[in-house]
Parts: C-alpha cells; sequence; structure tokens
C-alpha cells in the first residue's frame, strides 16, 4: 500500500500542536476542501419562552382612603389617561365628619390659645396662679393636637395642602371630591358604578402605567452561568437588555430568573409571552462547519490549513448550530480549515501518535 500521507510529529498533548505534512496532490487525492473561519462577535443562546411584565410600582391600584359613594365616572377601560386626569367624584359622609371635627378643633385652639395669651398678661399682674396658667397652657396645647390629627387624617384621605388652608380660612367643608390619576397609563380595569358604595381601600380603577417594561424569562442553570448583564435579548420586533439575572435556582426545572429591559415598548402588551433569543458578546470566537471539528480522547480539535499541511489545533465549543458551531480557538479571519476527509487526517495523526 502507498502511504499517501507523510507525517512530521513536532508535539503532541493538550498544551502542544500537531503538524501533519501533506502535499496538495496528496489533498485532492484525499477530497480535503477547505473552508476559511468567520469571526463572529456575538453569539444566540437557546430561544426561551419570556413573559412581559411591568414594574409593580407602574401598577397603580385607584382607591379612596374613606367610606365613599361614587357620583361620577369619567374614564372607561382601555382608556389611555394622563397625569393629573379626572378619574372619578366620590362623596363621603365620612370625609364630611372629619372636616366638621377639623373646623371645630381649629375654633378650639384659636380660643384656647387667646385665654392663654389673657393668663399670661394675668399672671405677670398677680391676678392668677401660675398652677392656672399653666393648666390654660395644657388646654392650648391639647387643641393644637387636636388640630394636627384632624388634619393629618384629610391628607391621609387625600386632600392637599391648599384644600386644607381653605378649609381653615373658610370653614366651609368640601362636599365630593375628585380623584385624578398619579400617572399617565391605560386603564385596564374599571371595579366600581355610579351610586355604589365603596369600603376604604377597595381598587375602584387600576392603570398600567407608561413605565419601564421587562421580559422575563427562565433559562437553564448551566446556560445562565454565560449570560451577563448587558446581554441582548431579542424576540418579534423588539430588543432588551439583561439588567437582572437571579440567583435562586427553580427546585423543579432548576432554571433561574433573567430579567431584560425592553426598548421602544410603549405598543407591547403585557403579559404576552415570547420566544426569547439571548445574544452575548464574545471574544476570540469564529464560526467553522460542524464537518471540520473532530473529537479524541474529549477533546476538540481543528485542522488548521499550513504551508506543508495542516495543523491539529485544540478548540472550546460554545455555541451549536444546524450546520455550524461558535469555537474559541487561535484562529484568525483568513485562516482555512480542512471541512471534508477530516477524518483520514485524525487517522493519519492518529496512527503518527502510536
Amino acid at each position: 500500500m502507498i502511504k499517501i500521507i507523510s507525517l512530521t510529529l513536532i508535539t503532541f498533548s493538550l498544551y502542544g500542536a500537531q503538524i501533519i505534512e501533506i502535499t496538495q496532490k496528496q489533498q485532492v487525492d484525499l477530497g480535503v476542501k477547505t473552508q476559511k473561519v468567520i469571526k463572529v462577535d456575538t453569539i444566540s443562546l437557546p430561544p426561551y419562552n419570556g413573559i412581559v411584565l411591568l414594574d409593580k410600582k407602574e401598577i397603580i391600584s385607584v382607591s379612596s382612603n374613606i367610606e365613599s359613594i361614587v357620583k361620577e365616572i369619567y374614564v372607561s377601560d382601555f382608556e389611555r389617561v394622563k397625569k393629573g386626569q379626572k378619574l372619578l367624584t366620590l362623596k363621603s359622609n365620612a370625609l364630611l365628619s372629619i372636616q366638621r371635627d377639623y373646623i371645630e378643633s381649629n375654633i378650639e385652639r384659636d380660643s384656647a390659645s387667646q385665654n392663654y395669651q389673657r393668663d399670661v398678661k394675668l399672671e405677670a399682674d398677680g391676678i392668677i396662679s401660675k398652677k392656672r396658667l399653666l393648666s390654660s397652657k395644657k388646654m392650648m396645647s391639647s387643641a393644637d393636637i387636636s388640630v394636627k390629627l384632624n388634619a393629618n387624617q384629610l391628607l391621609t384621605n387625600g386632600f392637599t395642602q391648599s384644600m386644607l388652608q381653605n378649609l381653615k380660612v373658610t370653614n366651609i367643608p368640601i362636599v365630593q371630591k375628585n380623584i385624578y390619576a398619579s400617572k399617565s397609563g391605560v386603564i385596564y380595569k374599571i371595579d366600581v358604578n355610579v351610586g355604589e358604595y365603596v369600603q376604604a381601600d377597595k381598587m375602584m380603577i387600576g392603570i398600567y402605567g407608561d413605565g419601564k417594561r421587562y421580559i422575563e424569562l427562565s433559562v437553564p442553570v448551566k446556560i445562565v452561568e454565560s449570560v451577563s448583564l448587558g446581554d441582548i435579548c431579542e424576540f418579534s420586533k423588539y430588543s432588551a437588555i439583561v439588567t437582572a439575572i437571579g440567583n435562586v435556582v427553580d427546585i423543579d426545572s432548576q432554571s433561574v430568573q433573567v430579567r431584560a429591559e425592553i426598548q421602544n415598548a410603549a405598543s407591547i402588551m403585557i403579559n404576552r409571552v415570547y420566544g426569547v433569543k439571548i445574544k452575548k458578546r464574545v471574544e476570540g470566537a469564529v464560526k467553522i462547519k460542524k464537518t471540520a471539528l473532530v473529537f479524541v480522547d474529549g477533546e476538540s480539535f481543528v485542522f488548521k490549513r499550513v504551508d506543508v499541511g495542516f495543523e491539529a489545533i485544540i478548540v472550546n465549543v460554545i455555541s451549536e448550530g444546524p450546520v455550524c458551531y461558535i469555537v474559541k480557538a487561535k484562529l484568525k479571519d483568513d485562516d482555512l480549515l480542512a471541512v471534508t476527509s477530516t477524518a483520514a487526517l485524525l487517522s493519519a495523526m492518529e496512527s503518527e501518535d502510536e
């Protein structure tokens, strides 16, 4: 049998390389064809199902902090509203009661303050005792505390400082209270009707605010180790940037939650599920045909064209596609790899190694 491949062993180990000397004619005889490697800057991880979420602080629940009757509703389901837009008008007997207490406590405080100022002069003139003056001061302090408590109740129930000041000056209570949108967004739920009596803290209207949208996906533990903050997620016509990677593994699926902030997400639907690909930036990676790769004792090799033949080079596979691998190796853009008859080259390499 004619030996058509002449080998010259330079070194072969995990830390070295082997040169297979082969002439151009011998390459033709063996049917060895080559192809240039392609440098890649990103790799695409397999698609995972992701769900579109809104940050919880952007899910707005409109309620009244006090028992009320709904007098008017100015918006409808799925309507877009702007910050400050009127949503509801409420009437509350309980709110009227708090306003009455506030008015009365202000009157009592003014009276107690006048009495104290009078008693200060009387005590200075020796007409009343020090004990009487201290009692007058205590009554003024008590009245002041009552005013502050009633004021805080009103502020908690939707009053503003200007409304409170107006009530203090005019002593005219507000019969109806208007509720306004605290943020721009879309009405996703109206849970009251005109004329309905509502308890304190009952959600009347729900709004999805125009805040950031996120895509959240479950990524297997083995894969998530290669995901980094700043990696790009792509799905449908959208893209998102990875902003958070969980550190708690789901015991059943052995996956970790990854969250990415969606760019230009104004039109996206909340809770919709998409197939999401994660694109990761890599350095020193190239794309090669699957036929270029051979395996020896758990190691992956390719055969790079050199002047005298081919050099066997160890590579690390980091991604797999239908017809190509993405590998990390000491390869350049213009390097040529054997993509056919690699079994013959491997056989020659192994026989020389023996």
